[in-house]
């Protein structure tokens, strides 16, 4: 995710970055009026609370007691405010929060713009290898092999999670001991 505060800095960059990835600039707008109004909300709130807590001092030293009252009544006031403010602040932050998990990455400059139709391939280490069979996807041989069960870990932990079973969960462990003898 994006940090706010290069949104913030460089609005430009990331509005020319979302061009150059053929993608809409309207979600960038839409952070930049969600961020200050969550700053504006905060502005609020905190000036709020600090009134809260300098009369809550003053309220201690007031003799009379109809004075004492009053002030506790205008207390009571300034905290519905501020709960009022934290419930739209939640709003604002959970919209805000899902635009910020849509925004991509930052591509690198060298990257040339539109869609991947315009990249071109810089260098090539190696020749491709070539296969007298056609090669499966994982997600196809593991089940075949018994060796992964997408359904049964999709049932214990929700979507995208798999269960290893015998040789699968031997190779995972096998490769995790190559790496920690590394």
């Amino acid at each position: 995710m994006l940090d706010i505060n290069l949104i913030r800095r460089e609005p430009e960059t990331v509005r020319k970055a979302l061009q150059d990835r053929v993608m809409e600039t309207e979600p960038l707008e839409a952070v930049l009026a969600l961020d200050v109004q969550r700053r504006e909300i905060l502005t609020q709130s905190e000036t709020l609370r600090a009134t809260r807590n300098t009369v809550s001092k003053e309220i201690g030293r007031i003799k009379d007691e109809a004075e004492r009252e009053a002030k506790k009544v205008e207390m009571r006031g300034v905290g519905d405010q501020i709960s009022t403010l934290e419930v739209e602040l939640n709003k604002v932050e959970a919209q805000l929060n899902e635009l910020m998990a849509g925004m991509p990455n930052l591509v690198d400059p060298r990257v040339p713009p539109g869609p991947e139709e315009n990249f071109k391939i810089l260098r090539t280490v190696g020749e491709p290898k070539q296969f007298d069979f056609e090669p499966k996807e994982h997600w196809v041989l593991g089940p075949a092999l018994n060796i992964i069960d997408f359904e049964r870990g999709v049932k214990l932990s929700g979507s995208r999670f798999y269960v290893l079973n015998g040789l699968g969960a031997r190779l995972q462990r096998s490769i995790i001991n190559f790496f920690l003898d590394l």
